[in-house]
């Protein structure tokens, strides 16, 4: 196949908004390297399935089938669909991509389910055909298990055949497109951000996605993490479970974003259980490593009949360590100070790279800080701002799990988004809770040393007294930088009236 006459670049551009026209070469061609290093049997099909779309048949819808014929692409799909900076008719066909229509035929899965679990009669389990979804790499059908003269309900997931060695092998090729782009990034026109380092960490996330077994671990330590929340629903482990098939509870409802909610208040109260649970709880958890979702998608977050979230598909997980949260909270605390030395000093700690462009950051961290004298408060959001460009202009290097944090941050925002809830701002959920933590936290502090930030706010006593006396010299610094900005953009008055 070529595909590189087949993917037109121009055709791509129109689906990107202006800031990002100038990546359609960089996704051309790494679909190119890409399919081009499937096996030929596998190009074919992919190609058949193109051929079968009408002629009539848009780039998006072509992206589309695309997605449902690798794996690997499907999963990066599902990662975009939200994606407000997108065109719509792009986002609406990698939305299908959440949950995708059964194709596995049941005979199949019969004979998967009999090899892993042998006679289902014994245990008492009959299938409930249909399969009810199918994913990138599984799919699910429901059962209903009698033991001891009482039923439940539940549903198998169980890996496609042949689904690890295919994954293996997109995996391996989207190392090649890695390597392509640290070769050609000047070539194509995108930063240099060593490309094959940040894709071996998607790599090694991705290849989570078949290992079953890893996702039972994680559903038992999910629901302990969600343990006392009421809103919130983790399915239930079941016992008969493999490495190739897990077992666990039925729940009904409907995708989060197919909810048929009226009221805005409805959609508002939706929309800040969504950020609670998926954002606020990990960055306010007492735990040293922070259990996140790290995959929430809207097909794997449903709208229970109940009135709870039912968060499912555990495969692909991450944790924040307590330093990355508290170097999250040194950084605004700096903000609501303006302190530009001491956002740096974080900044560069928390990098695990060494040849950090200090120049180049310092100025990240003063146009930040000039955001937050022109009004916007330091939450989270403004956080996650500094660090993107901080990233790509400075040469920072944060760890893997907090880039896994981000990324999942950039889907949530999405499916924030398209839950219908206008005017929602989730750092406004983010920065209540945060309060109502701190007056929880406010009778222990009494007993607590100066130094220790063993606190869900992870806010030490010396931090709230350092954060107070700095407090007065912040207007100053205030009026300092806004003074340079004035001088640097039109010179001494001296200079002006010559």
């Amino acid at each position: 196949m070529n595909w590189d006459e087949l993917i037109d670049e121009q055709s791509l551009r129109s689906l990107l908004p202006g800031s990002y026209l100038g990546l359609a070469r960089a996704i051309k061609e790494g679909l190119v390297v890409f399919l081009s290093g499937l096996p030929e049997s596998i190009q074919q099909s992919v190609f058949a399935a193109q051929t079968n779309l009408p002629a009539s048949a848009t780039v998006s819808e072509r992206l589309g089938s695309l997605g449902h014929t690798c794996p690997v692409l499907q999963k990066l799909g599902q990662v975009l669909a939200r994606n407000q900076h997108l065109a719509p008719e792009l986002r609406e066909q990698l939305q299908k991509l959440e949950s995708m229509s059964p194709t596995v035929p049941l005979e199949t899965i019969q004979e998967v389910l009999s090899r892993e679990l042998g006679s289902l009669g014994r245990l008492g389990i009959v299938l409930l055909p249909p399969a009810i979804a199918e994913a990138s790499v599984a799919v699910v059908i429901p059962f209903r298990e009698t033991r001891n003269g009482s039923d439940r309900e539940g549903v198998f997931k169980l890996l496609k055949p042949g689904v690890e060695e295919r994954l293996e092998l997109e995996l391996d090729l989207l190392g090649r497109v890695a390597t392509h782009f640290d070769e050609e990034c000047e070539e194509l026109g995108i930063q240099r951000l060593d490309y094959r380092e940040t894709f071996e960490q998607i790599r090694q996330k991705l290849s989570c996605e078949v290992l079953l077994d890893q996702e039972q671990r994680n559903l038992i330590a999910a629901r302990d993490f969600y343990s006392g929340d009421p809103d919130v629903l983790i399915p239930e482990l079941f016992d008969c479970c493999t490495s190739r098939v897990t077992a666990m509870q039925r729940v009904v409802g409907e995708k989060i974003t197919d909810h048929d909610l009226s009221s805005q208040k409805d959609r508002f109260q939706l929309a800040a259980m969504v950020s609670r649970a998926l954002i606020t709880r990990p960055i306010l958890s007492r735990a040293n490593a922070a259990l996140f979702h790290s995959d929430p998608h809207a097909g794997n977050l449903l709208y229970t009949n109940d009135g709870r979230l039912a968060i499912l598909d555990w495969c692909l997980v991450g944790s924040l360590s307590e330093q990355t949260r508290v170097s999250m909270v040194q950084i605004i605390l700096g903000a609501i100070t303006l302190r530009s030395d001491k956002i740096v000093g974080v900044l560069e700690e928390l990098s695990e790279r060494v040849s950090v462009d200090r120049l180049t950051l310092t100025k990240v961290v003063d146009d930040w800080l000039q955001k937050v004298r022109h009004g916007q408060y330091p939450a989270f959001s403004w956080l996650v701002g500094l660090l993107d460009e901080a990233i790509q202009t400075a040469r920072l290097k944060v760890d893997g799990e907090m880039m896994l944090f981000r990324k999942s941050l950039l889907t949530l925002e999405g499916v924030i988004s398209d839950l219908g809830a206008d005017g929602f701002r989730w750092d406004d959920v983010a920065a209540g809770e945060f309060l109502l933590q701190f007056g929880r936290e406010l009778p222990g502090r009494w007993f607590s040393t100066p130094a220790s930030n063993n606190f869900a706010t992870r806010l030490s006593n010396l931090d709230l007294v350092e954060t107070v006396l700095s407090y007065p010299l912040t207007l100053p610094r205030f009026w300092l930088a806004e003074t340079a900005a004035i001088l640097n953009d039109h010179g001494p008055p001296e200079a002006a009236t010559q």
